[in-house]
């Protein structure tokens, strides 16, 4: 050959090479674009804000992280206050981006440098999961499949949702963690099987250094597996799927009669090597002794990848057993399942707590639990809260990817037989029904399976362009008959393929230039692949943009009233050093708990981890303002916060935790409109007893220890029938008791005129019967003392009793209030009255 041919040959593959390159930093360019989107949202006031709800106590470990690095805060005083809460979460994901302000910083970075490098971390590590999904698509398929496969989830809205600028959660170093663990795993398998790697091999490995690459690829998966379990309670489901995997490979090796050394050595080394890298994580997380549990990082997790290794070894063992007796393939499984129900029998009886673990896990990831059908992420799939079939989170979450995705799924494992059921292909198949289980049972696990849909919908929409030869009619249509170098090159390679295997440039040449000057592009297949093409990518670019830019997910009206709490109540101790106990607590819903320790920096007795929610549910549930004060006082709790959404559409969520049914506050009927059936839902007398809406919609009417001192002033309304959303902080104080006597058995009210700080105008009254002897006592929250500023009288106290008798003009001070004294009031009656 000589050595313009050469020049020929090499080019091309250069230049297909670098274009692959060239296109992966194409594809890691819109995945930064699409996430930073949010960005002008998120910063638009100077500052930054973020979304979500557990994203905001992310923040606070990290704030915290950065102070103190590398410790980490495991214990917060802030969380289910007064007794403080110990934190489940691995810190790998706070200590990232505690590392990452200190770089930002110069290594002293102040909090808005701290807040940016948190909003930005998740869009770091979303970019760099296209790296793992790339090698997973070109391991299992090709190179062009894995390049499209991680430009679709470049854009996929459930990826992109979850790694947008702002979403400072753990969820995308899951993705990334376990793909990219994934991902060495599959080139391992792949590798060993092609280099027929087994248990004689081994002696050879001295010399045949190839052998142990396969090993060392498993090694590096199981550093990623390690990782993960430092950044997420649930990782070892995701790491015990290896030996899901290893069963249903070993199976099909032992039906087609092949040896599955290659499989189980590499799973050893995936295990061994997670195993080593997690003793020293657990050892310096874990508790004092041998404590173990599955929800905190102990020593569960190192005796967990232990049993893991110990199942793979009984795999391994029974393959060998079964095809050296030559056993028929199906004893294989079948013993293995016996197996694994006798061991839990074993743990059922020996180990209670283990068993509980695997119990619980599983009831976890199905999404069976206590409080977890209150969490709206936690539903089904295909499910409304309400259990009715809805396909809106999975277009929401997928666009048509995930239809595209099916077809792909049943398509490719169709063709895995014969030859072509590679271990690679089978382990892709095995993840993707792993990953659909659990976002089927739980809807929030969209982000793991964005990997699959992704991968699965680049396969089938090749295949389809390549039916319609896209490729060849887009390149007709770029040439226009123009015939240039590029395209002589190009042509060169596949004349050289297809027409001869010549060295004769002058005949290739030939062929080329035929090939090329073929007849024009057919516009039908051109018009049905662009179809195609957009069916996939403008409804993902579409929600995936309208989730990015749609990124404040902290009400306004929370952001004001928490802005409010920090600036203008008695700021508590130990905030950035949480070791004590702070002064006093905060109660609202427990979904607001995170926003209150965060943007307020107040302990909250309820937040996002369920901490204290019984008591929060019984608090706002009873309509005995005695319990509610029994609950107050005994958690030490200062101020109450309500908003509109707990007196409406969480109210149900409130009820259920509390042990109630929504039945006994709520007339629920079907109507029948002109639009068709509607769900009509009127209150009953219950509800208007309840903690809640004596505060909210109220205003804390009729209730002695709690007075409004501030209501959100973004969107407040006297509207009733507006929807917007309304925040009111509510102080409990001892209250001023004004008593006296008045006729025996009348009732008596007291009134007071306010203003909030909004200006709008709402009257307190508070009443008591007098007894038999006329005393009356009745506590009030308000003093009579105008400041002018915030909640405050417009009037004085007045009394009425009977139908005429009023006594007017009674000051109450704020030393009454705060103090708890009394005050003297007598009403003037006659014999006749107290007739």
């Amino acid at each position: 050959m000589n050595k313009n041919m050469r020049h020929l040959e090499s080019k091309p593959s250069t230049y297909s090479s670098r274009f692959k390159i060239i296109s992966l930093i194409a594809v890691i360019a819109v995945a930064f674009l699409m996430r930073m989107l949010s960005y002008a949202s998120l910063t638009a006031d100077g500052g930054i804000t973020f979304t979500g709800f557990d994203e905001f106590y992310h923040m606070r470990r990290i704030l915290y992280t950065t102070s103190s690095f590398p410790n980490f805060l495991n214990f917060d005083t802030y969380l289910n206050y007064p007794y403080g809460f110990e934190i489940g979460w691995p810190p790998f994901f706070d200590l990232l981006g505690a590392m990452l302000a200190i770089i930002l910083g110069g290594g002293q970075p102040d909090t808005h440098t701290v807040e940016f490098a948190g909003a930005l971390l998740p869009v770091l590590l979303g970019v760099l999961t296209v790296i793992p999904v790339y090698v997973v698509a070109a391991s299992v398929f090709d190179k062009k499949i894995g390049l499209l496969g991680a430009l679709i989830f470049a854009v996929i809205p459930a990826h992109v949702y979850t790694s947008r600028f702002g979403a400072v959660d753990h969820h995308v170093a899951e993705v990334l963690l376990s793909t990219a663990a994934y991902a060495f795993f599959i080139l391992a398998i792949k590798l060993a099987g092609e280099r027929k790697l087994s248990l004689s091999s081994l002696k050879n490995i001295s010399s045949d250094k190839k052998l142990i690459n396969p090993l060392l690829l498993a090694a590096a998966s199981g550093l990623f597996f390690s990782l993960l379990i430092f950044t997420w309670v649930g990782a070892p489901a995701l790491i015990g799927f290896v030996v899901l995997y290893a069963l249903v490979q070993a199976t099909l090796d032992l039906k087609a009669g092949k040896e599955s050394d290659y499989l189980f050595m590499c799973s050893t080394a995936a295990l061994f090597a997670t195993l080593l890298f997690t003793i020293p994580l657990s050892a310096g997380a874990a508790r004092q002794g041998l404590e173990m549990s599955a929800m905190y990082l102990s020593w569960f997790q190192v005796v967990f990848v232990l049993i893991l290794l110990t199942g793979i070894f009984l795999l391994w063992g029974f393959s060998a057993y079964i095809a050296k007796k030559g056993m028929d393939w199906k004893y294989y499984p079948g013993v293995l399942i016996l197996v694994f129900g006798a061991g839990l029998l074993f743990l059922r009886i020996f180990s209670v707590e283990y068993y509980a673990f695997i119990i619980e896990g599983l009831r976890f990831f199905s999404g069976k639990g206590e409080y977890i059908g209150t969490v709206v992420e936690a539903v089904p799939l295909f499910l409304t809260s309400q259990g009715k079939l809805t396909f809106a989170p999975t277009l929401g979450s997928f666009g048509l990817s995930f239809l595209a995705a099916l077809a792909g799924f049943f398509l490719f494992g169709l063709e895995l037989k014969g030859e072509k059921l590679k271990p690679e292909g089978v382990f892709f198949l095995v993840w993707t029904l792993f990953y659909a289980y659990l976002t089927f049972s739980q809807r929030r696990f969209s982000y793991l399976f964005a990997v699959n849909i992704s991968i699965l919908t680049a396969y089938i929409l090749w295949i389809l362009l390549e039916s319609l030869d896209f490729g060849k009619e887009v390149n007709k249509l770029a040439k226009s008959g123009k015939v240039t170098e590029n395209d002589l090159e190009s042509a060169f390679q596949t004349g050289k393929r297809s027409v001869s295997k010549t060295n004769s440039k002058s005949k290739t040449r030939h062929a080329a230039e035929s090939k090329i000057t073929d007849a024009g592009p057919d516009y039908f297949k051109l018009a049905s692949g662009m179809a195609l093409i957009g069916l996939i990518f403008v409804p993902s670019v579409w929600l995936g943009a309208t989730f990015a830019k749609d990124a404040v997910s902290i009400d306004p009206e929370w952001q004001d009233s928490l802005e409010w709490l920090e600036a203008s109540t008695p700021a508590t101790s130990y905030y950035l050093e949480p070791s004590e106990t702070p002064e006093y607590g905060v109660l609202s819903w427990w979904d607001y708990g995170n926003w209150i320790v965060y943007v307020g920096k107040r302990p909250a007795v309820s937040n996002n981890f369920q901490t204290g929610i019984e008591d929060s549910a019984r608090f706002f549930i009873t309509d005995s303002e005695k319990e509610a004060k029994t609950i107050i006082e005994k958690l030490n709790v200062k101020y109450v916060i309500t908003d509109t959404l707990m007196a409406e559409g969480k109210f149900s969520a409130i009820t259920k935790i509390a042990g109630k049914n929504i039945g006994d506050y709520y007339e629920v009927k079907t109507a029948k409109e002109n639009t068709g059936l509607k769900t009509v839902a009127t209150p009953k007398h219950a509800l208007l007893q309840t903690q809640v809406y004596k505060l909210h919609k109220l205003d804390g009417t009729s209730l002695g220890n709690y007075r409004l001192i501030h209501e959100s002033t973004i969107n407040s309304t006297e509207n009733k029938n507006s929807k917007e959303n309304t925040v009111k902080v509510f102080e409990y104080v001892k209250g001023a008791t004004i008593s006296g006597t008045a006729s025996p058995n009348q009732s008596v009210m007291a009134t007071l005129e306010l203003s909030s700080n909004t200006g709008r105008k709402f009257t307190y009254q508070k009443g008591d019967l007098a007894d038999e002897n006329g005393i009356f006592e009745i506590t009030v929250p308000y003093s009579t003392e105008n400041t002018g500023k915030g909640v405050h009288a417009t009037s004085v106290y007045s009394l009425t009793t009977g139908k005429n008798s009023t006594i007017a003009g009674i000051q109450v001070t704020e030393s009454d209030i705060l103090n708890g004294n009394r005050i003297e009031s007598n009403f003037p009656f006659t014999e006749a009255e107290n007739v």
